[in-house]
């Protein structure tokens, strides 16, 4: 899961006017920089980056002072600096260069020239061993692995013996294709699993291995059992089990073997298979779901099953403690698996077969579906629940399909609603806007609330008896906007969009709208937009540091499951006093206390509008219960404010002069 698209604001004037003071909000603290400030960005940890062609600097926002400087990192534009996926770290890139350091402290973890890198190709932060790891190739010589301390930046170790061939060397044809494969897995991104604090599992197309993460030794190596011994493993996944510590789980190809951490020894005598490719596994209390993804025609292997031009597939349910399969064959699907969500004892399967979804219920313990038929739905799963009424489901649209709202009678298998409701799609071209087009939905007991955007009309669905209600009349936006997101508080349903905020009764009735005109430049609006990437970096970083289980199950925030898994993660952060492990002391500090204040949901959000007197723009904080604006910074008269908003210290930041930073609290 990337966590976010890096939007920043680009400033391109060389000099301007001093903006006039901001109304409504109290300076916390200025800053005088070297240079003119050509942008500044939000972090995840919550150090502010501010660039300037001399350096890109870090400020510490509470005291309004610079923590350090890199100027090696200077005059670079704003999409060379990146959150690295997963972690509290930064990167930062230019022509011969690779940075990855902490954005708190300053400390440079990795530099690509240390090993003469001429391509990384792998890089993964692995907290609960406080290291990062680096795999790359040279301009001479053999490609390498290398393991950094996280807080000091220190080598731990570096090595050459994960590209070595672990069988007997062939002679031949077969020598030659084991050196192929050698240089081609030199080239490949390793799938790279942490298994606790001592051990790192790694997978490159030489085989699976598993290294001493304080020395770099290999502890053990394991052969995957293609269906064709010698054939180097394809599609190769690494899983942490969810309930087992002694174990990892291995899929491939078209199978799914356990392995012993202790060993590496293969816990099962022979994996299970599916038909097709596997994608990814659900591990369920009754046995591991097996989810089967469709190859290319000109790639599927065995007994292939086309239909409609659609490779047709099968998946299969594995016990945990052998690896048999429940059922005695696999069960056949339209195509790819692409979700599995928990529902109780059961899954709720959506398939893909060109662009067709397609939904069902699978028994786990029984192996077996519900529907005798398969239920086309409109656009892609996006929420699903079994309740007294049957498959409650919500879909997504896409740029050609609508989204809809259904109930799918599991006796008859046929939906409830023989009008269902629908979101709106697009007339004509242009960006395709999901989030404006999707039918942004809460639950509250047992309703759920659904805002259609065909015809502006919320609705009351009963989720037990399986029944919908339209509550109220056409609540129309204005500016040609229409709700990008939606949530439940206690004044009402608040339904927001980038200039507009509405205050809905549980009955439909409007209680509070506000319109602010957007500026005339859409591109001011890319500071705001940040606010969510830097959140996800953040839930990100937190998920990861407790373990990969919770970093994988953040990335399923549709199954229900995944839901009380980082529950229990918040839980932790909140109540327990869990940090944020293996970065540098002062990076874990601050960002768990951040993660912690994160979970609160805000009780505003931002909008940029026009000023009033015409001339330039205004930031307002609008709060979602009475509409009202609790906030109001003057941005100046610049045609492209320089600002950053950090929505969880509740700030912003504002180039007010040529080399002047202006931090507000709102």
């Amino acid at each position: 899961m990337a966590l976010g698209s890096f939007l920043v604001l680009v400033h391109t004037v060389l000099a301007q006017a001093p903006a006039a003071p901001p109304v409504g909000a109290v300076p916390a603290w200025t800053l005088k920089l070297n240079g003119d400030i050509r942008w500044q960005q939000v972090t995840p940890a919550g150090p502010l980056l501010v660039s300037t062609d001399g350096a890109l600097a870090a400020v510490d926002i509470e005291r309004g002072q610079i923590a350090w400087q890199k100027p090696e990192l200077g005059g670079l534009p704003p999409d060379s600096i990146r959150m690295v996926e997963g972690s509290l770290l930064m990167e930062g890139a230019r022509p011969g260069l690779l940075l990855v350091f902490d954005p708190v402290t300053g400390t440079v973890v990795f530099d690509s020239r240390r090993l003469n890198l001429t391509q990384v190709v792998t890089r993964r932060v692995l907290p609960q061993s406080g290291t990062l790891l680096v795999h790359g190739r040279r301009a001479a010589g053999p490609p390498v692995v290398a393991l950094y301390d996280l807080a000091t930046g220190t080598q731990r170790w570096a090595s050459e013996s994960l590209f070595q061939q672990s069988g007997p060397k062939r002679g031949g044809l077969g020598g030659l294709m084991q050196g192929l494969v050698r240089v081609a897995s030199g080239g490949t991104e390793l799938e790279v699993l942490q298994a606790g604090p001592e051990v790192i599992v790694v997978h490159t197309l030489m085989g699976l291995r598993a290294v001493d993460a304080r020395t770099g030794a290999v502890r053990w190596s394991a052969v995957l059992p293609t269906a064709r011994a010698g054939n180097p493993a394809r599609h190769v996944r690494l899983y942490p089990s969810l309930n087992k510590a002694d174990r990892i789980y291995v899929s491939f190809d078209d199978r799914l073997m356990a392995y012993r951490l202790a060993d590496g020894q293969a816990l099962w005598a022979k994996p299970p298979t599916v038909e097709g490719w596997v994608h990814d596994i659900v591990q369920h209390p009754n046995g591991i779901i097996i989810l089967p993804e469709s190859p290319p025609k000109d790639e599927a292997t065995g007994n292939v099953r086309i239909v409609n031009g659609v490779v047709q597939t099968a998946l299969n349910v594995a016990r945990y403690e052998d690896g048999t399969t429940i059922a005695p064959k696999p069960l056949r699907m339209r195509g790819t698996v692409t979700d599995a969500m928990i529902a109780h004892g059961s899954v709720v399967l959506a398939v893909d077969a060109e662009s067709r979804t397609f939904v069902n219920v699978l028994d786990v313990s029984t192996a077996t579906l519900r529907l005798k038929k398969d239920v086309k739905i409109k656009g892609q799963l996006a929420y699903a629940e079994l309740t007294p009424a049957g498959l409650v489901y919500i879909s997504r649209p896409d740029a050609a399909t609508n989204a809809e709202v259904n109930v799918v009678d599991l006796a008859t298998g046929e939906p409830k609603f023989k009008d269902a409701i629908e979101s709106g799609k697009p007339l004509g071209g242009g960006d395709y806007n999901a989030a404006r087009y999707s039918l942004h939905h809460a639950v509250e007991g047992t309703t759920l609330y659904v805002f259609a955007s065909h015809d502006h009309r919320l609705y009351a669905v009963d989720r037990s008896a399986g029944t919908y209600r339209a509550l109220g009349g056409e609540i129309k936006l204005q500016g040609g906007e229409d709700p990008t997101d939606m949530e439940i508080r206690p004044a009402g349903i608040v339904l927001i969009a980038p200039q507009n905020l509405v205050v809905v009764a549980r009955d439909g009735q409007v209680k509070q709208q506000v319109y602010h005109p957007a500026p005339q430049l859409p591109g001011l609006l890319r500071a705001l937009h940040r606010i969510n990437a830097v959140r996800a970096g953040l839930y990100g970083a937190a998920a990861s540091a407790y373990g990969d289980a919770f970093a994988q199950a953040s990335r399923t925030a549709t199954d229900s499951t995944a839901r009380r898994i980082t529950g229990q993660l918040a839980t932790a952060y909140s109540q327990g006093g869990a940090q944020l492990t293996g970065y540098s002391q002062q990076a874990a500090a601050l960002a768990s206390k951040r993660f912690r204040a994160s979970l609160s949901v805000p009780g505003s959000v931002f909008m940029l509008t026009r000023a009033p007197e015409g001339n330039g723009n205004v930031l307002l904080r609008i709060d979602k219960d009475s509409a009202q604006p609790r906030a109001r910074v003057d941005l100046g008269k610049d045609r492209e404010p320089v600002y950053a908003v950090d929505d969880i210290a509740g700030m912003l930041f504002l180039r007010t002069a040529t080399g002047t930073l202006v931090g507000y609290r709102l």
